[in-house]
């Protein structure tokens, strides 16, 4: 017996898709990822059986998320976890490389120098596309370094996974915080998922901008497309400024507080203005930036020797920093959770505006996804009336926009 993939109807048309291409792991003769004219990833799906609907939906993050608790500790904001610390990869180019401080790359390069894993899959820029994105396994620090720095446009990593699973080998896996989501509701239908992907990382996520976001920024440079040989979205210093390498060489740039706060935050997806996990709760260790503040909570953007905030929430998170540090690969110290507040401003707002949010969408009569466990509410009362007020009628005026758009 079959139906028509309701992932088209329910999910894409709600604007509840995330891009992260579970469904077409779960379903590859019925469903193909695709980029979109607006520049995100989205599922084209044609008629299935009725198991496959239903493992879709079992595995999709974007329609439906249940919180997780793998650590000691849980905070309301923050969730569950083992250790905070913030710190930085000891290797001095791969500090340099990448994104923060390099500490996702120096545990990649520590897992597959240990010889605990024979690999890491994660994204890189597609040779292709300067502004996209491919999947990609590192084996050795030279992918590691070619590989890392942030990169804000669509991906779906966990579409790597199904040819992986035939290998037996063991791999870590690196991705946003919905793809590690959707990767560890993949495993409760696949018992190989664990056995291949014996750690889970994840980085704090602002949300996915459109492709066609990058394009802005080159525009904005004065580059053509055509002649853009090379773009990198952060890297190379802390920030780390966006940057266009031209066919013939020479560089234009503009720092990061203009690339993301200027052009890129403004064309994220929907789906990801009413996300409850930006700060990978699902993961073995997240990771994200250890900004400094001024003294209005205002994160400070100047150059400078990349810090990595480190969340380690399971005891194996926890486990392989420790060892980590103990090797040389990384150099990291205690952190206060409560400090977290005055690093990351911009996941605490969006956490105590989300109630908000997905009540503007209810008036909008626009469809929200179903939380479970992900404290919400708690946050919520930290956000005060007011506050909740604003997101709502916020977002409840964005979803008119965008249908009249659509209409």
């Amino acid at each position: 017996m079959a139906r028509r993939l309701d992932v088209t109807d329910r999910i894409v048309a709600a604007d509840l898709c995330a891009g992260c291409g579970a469904c077409a792991v779960v379903a590859p003769e019925h469903v193909t990822m695709a980029k979109t004219d607006d520049g995100f990833l989205r599922p084209s799906a044609t008629k299935l059986p009725r198991k496959q609907a239903h493992d879709i939906y079992a595995v999709c993050p974007g329609g439906r998320q249940r919180g997780t608790n793998g650590g000691v500790n849980t905070h309301p904001l923050w969730g569950g976890y083992h250790d905070v610390t913030k710190g930085w990869a000891t290797d001095i180019a791969l500090r340099h490389a990448a994104a923060s401080g390099g500490a996702l790359s120096g545990v990649l390069l520590w897992l597959i120098e240990s010889g605990q894993v024979d690999g890491a899959l994660h994204i890189a820029a597609d040779p292709g596309n300067p502004t996209g994105n491919r999947n990609t396994i590192s084996t050795s620090k030279a992918d590691i370094l070619a590989a890392s720095a942030s990169r804000y446009a669509p991906s779906a990593p966990i579409t790597a996974v199904p040819e992986l699973l035939a290998t037996g080998r063991r791999y870590a896996f690196v991705g946003k915080p919905c793809d590690v989501a959707a990767l560890r509701n993949l495993a409760r239908l696949d018992a190989r998922v664990d056995q291949v992907f014996p750690v889970m990382f994840s980085f704090f996520c602002a949300g996915v901008p459109s492709e066609n976001g990058a394009n802005v920024i080159i525009n904005k440079l004065g580059v053509a497309a055509d002649n853009v040989a090379q773009f990198r979205y952060r890297g190379q210093g802390w920030p780390g400024r966006a940057t266009v390498v031209e066919q013939n060489g020479a560089e234009r740039s503009m720092s990061y507080q203009e690339s993301w706060g200027d052009v890129l935050s403004s064309h994220v997806q929907p789906r990801c203005r009413v996300c409850a996990d930006g700060t990978g709760i699902s993961a073995d260790i997240a990771f994200g930036d250890a900004w400094q503040t001024d003294e209005s909570g205002y994160p400070l953007f100047e150059e400078g020797d990349g810090v990595s905030l480190i969340l380690a929430r399971t005891a194996r998170g926890a486990g392989l920093v420790k060892e980590a540090v103990e090797h040389g690969m990384l150099h990291t110290q205690p952190v206060p959770i409560d400090v977290l507040e005055a690093m990351q401003p911009g996941q605490v707002r969006r956490r105590r505006e989300l109630l908000g949010r997905l009540a503007g969408r209810v008036i909008s009569g626009t469809p929200i996804p179903a939380y479970r466990a992900m404290g919400i509410w708690n946050c919520a009362r930290r956000a005060g009336l007011w506050q909740s007020v604003r997101a709502a009628l916020g977002m409840a005026r964005r979803c008119f926009l965008r249908r009249r758009q659509q209409s």
